[in-house]
């Protein structure tokens, strides 16, 4: 830009003087001089002009560049995604007692340096139980450490390290948040993927207002490996192995599409251990939630769950309706908190039918009522602490729920 003004400037100056070096008159000559001044003034004029576009332009150019270093700066900043849920509901049970339930979750994720996928979340959850003329009305709120976690990718292999949520199956022996866990998810192909997992199997409520003395919970090391493989998308089988010190556990899955919007599913699950260890306690004479309440039968314990259903609420105004068989051993799990079930599958085994109907009220809420009709599945052959069996009783359950998510 400044060789361009410069000869601009020259050639108007030259052509300028061109008049007087060729007029040799006096009068011509003062004529000439006036035309000069004004031709001179002109280029004065121009070349501050010109001195002022060159000015914007640069001022345009910095403007420009710092914007994009603005934009640049913003996109490789991390960014919070914020999700969770809400859970509320009204449990009715055989013992005639009414629970109401409510559970909220929370989980941030961003991701570090384009490279480290870090997750950190919480569990909020409140039980209020109402008289039934046994006991007296109680309330339990509790606070959990839901996630906590590093994982990054490496190639076809993602691995995650901390706090975390393992599900294997359908989720018969686990599906469980708040797992001590260094995992790997393999994809071997398209449609086969292996799934792997060492660590500690869950940790204790970061508030737990429920006014037990109760010791810190004994945590096992849990270890599995799990293949898949996908024939559809909805279509799909696999097996697993795993330990839950000291119980051992073999189990195979599947799902497939019927016909129409039908639909089955089910699992099968069993524990090899035969030696099982009694209940422990504290010095003060507390459980420590390690062992088994029931003791005499040494042999192998197994369960399964057969599912049956029809269409997926999933968009506002779709439903679903799932019958479920499940018949599970008494002692298939030393504690029962880690299944799917879990507000069902306690260590007296289970046995009988549930119906689940779900309705999405839009498309991230929806309202489900379960209701579930079994019994107790005892061993004769185990005893409690008092040295008597476990009589077969009902075990009956009704919970409405609604759900959200965000």
């Amino acid at each position: 830009m400044k060789n361009q003004k410069k000869a601009i400037v020259l050639g108007l100056t030259a052509a300028m003087l061109m008049p007087v070096c060729f007029n040799g008159g006096t009068a011509e000559a003062a004529a000439a001089d006036t035309d000069v001044a004004a031709m001179q003034a002109e280029i004065n004029d121009l070349t501050a002009r010109l001195t002022d576009l060159e000015n914007s332009l640069a001022a345009a150019k910095e403007k420009q560049e710092a914007a994009k270093s603005e934009k640049k700066a913003k996109k490789e900043a991390p960014t919070i995604k914020w999700s969770g849920s809400t859970k509320s509901g009204y449990m009715y049970d055989e013992k005639k007692t009414g629970k109401i339930k409510a559970e909220a979750k929370i989980l941030a994720t961003t991701v570090v340096d384009k490279t480290y996928d870090v997750g950190l979340g919480l569990k909020f959850k409140s039980t209020s139980s109402e008289p039934n003329g046994k006991k007296y009305s109680s309330e339990k709120n509790k606070i959990k450490l839901e996630q906590a976690y590093v994982g990054r990718s490496f190639g076809p292999v993602y691995v995650k390290a901390g706090v975390q949520t393992v599900s294997l199956g359908e989720g018969l022996w686990l599906s469980k948040s708040s797992v001590n866990q260094f995992t790997a998810n393999y994809k071997m192909t398209p449609r086969d993927a292996l799934y792997l997992g060492y660590g500690r199997d869950s940790q204790d409520y970061l508030v737990n207002d429920t006014n037990d003395d109760n010791p810190p919970t004994r945590t096992r090391l849990l270890k599995f490996a799990q293949y898949q493989h996908d024939f559809s998308k909805d279509a799909y089988a696999g097996l697993y192995f795993g330990t839950q010190q000291p119980e051992r556990y073999f189990g195979v899955y599947g799902s497939t599409p019927v016909v129409g919007k039908f639909g089955v599913s089910a699992e099968y699950v069993r524990n090899t251990n035969k030696d099982k260890p009694a209940l422990a306690k504290s010095a003060d004479g507390a459980e420590i939630s390690y062992g088994y309440k029931y003791l005499g039968a040494h042999k192998d314990t197994q369960g399964y769950v057969i599912s049956l259903n029809y269409g997926k609420a999933k968009k506002k105004g779709t439903w679903d309706i799932i019958g479920q068989y499940l018949n599970v051993d008494q002692n298939l799990f030393m504690d029962d908190g880690y299944t799917g079930w879990n507000d069902y599958i306690n260590a007296d085994g289970f046995k009988g039918f549930g119906l689940i109907m779900d309705y999405a009220t839009s498309d991230h809420s929806k309202l489900s009522l379960l209701r579930y009709w079994a019994h107790t599945n005892p061993d004769g052959d185990n005893l409690n602490d008092k040295r008597a069996p476990l009589e077969k009783s009902p075990h009956y359950s009704t919970y409405l729920k609604f759900t959200t998510k965000f």
